[in-house]
């Protein structure tokens, strides 16, 4: 069988175009065809595939079949039509146009400054590139940022072609993949040379601008997300939104942002150090009442008390309170959808609140328990108050047996 023709190698502006149907079968239970020539990108180094229609049914999805290479257009339905009429939707190639270009331009900016050589990438909804190195300086990624940018405004032009064995000994490429057959090489005017195959735009400046978003540590390398273009367009857009807003709500300029953000963490961590203390104060109050309340029971004082939706750290804080008293075995429990119980005892009463704690799991249902003899607490599942008391009633009953 003949191969499809690639004209997307040769072409990456065509997005409309009319080919013959070689074979209609299926992939994945899905309809696929099989045509004489097609301008169609299938998902391949980096890259997704195109998206479009071809006789008013959606491509889903381009692929390269494992056996023989071919290229499958997988659609959402049957087309019954002898010749394909296609249409590849265009803003999503263009936009992997700019990108793919404006990886090459970033790869080989980061060479240059920083020594940093390119071992992964990623086009999707976000774009990135793994670089072989464990750390970038601020200055570095300025720097590279600045020269990718240089070589759009120089809007150098940009050819894409399959070399002879000869030629291409001579081409100063970034890096040479080891496959099988002839290598097509992107040439980035004098900039760039390297092996691809994927879209690209003809001149530089159409990649439009490149803006690195974020710079992190993967394992052994640095990742970096950057967007170009329209994408990066709309990034700023949106981030300058944001920038607006919050100048308006600080009252202060965009460029006072920062400082207006670092005073309010000031306030709020000095406002929480104040509402610490004064819940630690609210706590030892009421540890001081419920003790008052509840008198000696068999020689301890026993305290079981119920509320609804009281956190666990509250809880164990309250029973550790408690139980600096001596003498005092505590029973607190916390209905609602995260249910808790915490059983204490002080230093001086001979009980193991761990074995206490197990059964009164199983009364609401719960597996999530711990702590030791001492102190022990757990809950996590919802449960209603009647349920929390019929816990503690249970260890209490226990207790007095």
């Amino acid at each position: 069988m003949k191969m499809t023709e690639r004209l997307y190698y040769s072409d990456s502006y065509t997005h409309t175009f009319n080919a013959r149907i070689v074979e209609r079968l299926t992939h994945n239970n899905q309809p696929a065809l099989l045509l004489d020539k097609t301008f169609f990108y299938p998902t391949s180094g980096g890259q997704p595939n195109d998206r479009g229609t071809i006789n008013q049914a959606q491509v889903i999805d381009v692929i390269a079949r494992e056996s023989d290479h071919a290229i499958l257009h997988i659609l959402d339905r049957e087309t019954d039509s002898g010749d394909a009429a296609c249409a590849i939707e265009w803003s999503r190639r263009f936009d992997f146009m700019q990108q793919h270009t404006g990886q090459h331009i970033l790869s080989q900016a980061f060479i240059r400054i920083a020594h940093a050589e390119t071992i992964g990438f990623h086009l999707g909804e976000s774009l990135t590139i793994d670089l072989a190195v464990e750390k970038l300086s601020p200055d570095a990624i300025d720097q590279t940022e600045d020269l990718a940018n240089q070589i759009v405004t120089d809007n150098a032009p940009i050819r894409s072609w399959f070399p002879s064995d000869e030629e291409l000994q001579t081409l100063p490429l970034r890096k040479a993949p080891e496959i099988d057959g002839r290598l097509r090489i992107v040439a980035i005017g004098d900039f760039d040379f390297t092996a691809c195959g994927g879209t690209h735009v003809a001149y530089t400046g159409e990649v439009g601008l490149i803006k690195i978003i974020k710079v992190e540590r993967a394992k052994k390398m640095m990742r970096v997300e950057f967007m170009c273009g329209a994408r990066a367009l709309r990034d700023y857009r949106r981030k300058n939104g944001i920038m607006n807003q919050l100048a308006a709500d600080f009252t202060c300029g965009v460029f006072e942002i920062d400082q207006s953000v670092a005073k309010l963490r000031s306030e709020n961590q000095t406002r929480a150090k104040e509402l610490k203390e004064l819940r630690l104060r609210w706590l030892e109050d009421e540890a001081q009442k419920i003790i008052a309340a509840f008198p000696d029971t068999w020689g301890n004082r026993l305290v079981k008390r119920a509320w609804a939706n009281r956190e666990m750290d509250e809880l164990r804080k309250l029973a550790m309170r408690l139980t600096a008293e001596p003498k005092v075995i505590v029973l607190l429990g916390s209905s609602g959808a995260k249910a808790n119980l915490v059983f204490a005892r002080s230093n001086d009463v001979d009980q193991d609140m761990k074995a206490l704690l197990l059964p009164a799991l199983k009364v609401i249902g719960s597996e999530k328990g711990g702590g030791d003899a001492r102190l022990a607490q757990g809950g996590g599942v919802p449960a209603s108050a009647e349920l929390i008391e019929k816990a503690l009633r249970e260890v209490e009953k226990y207790l007095s047996s």
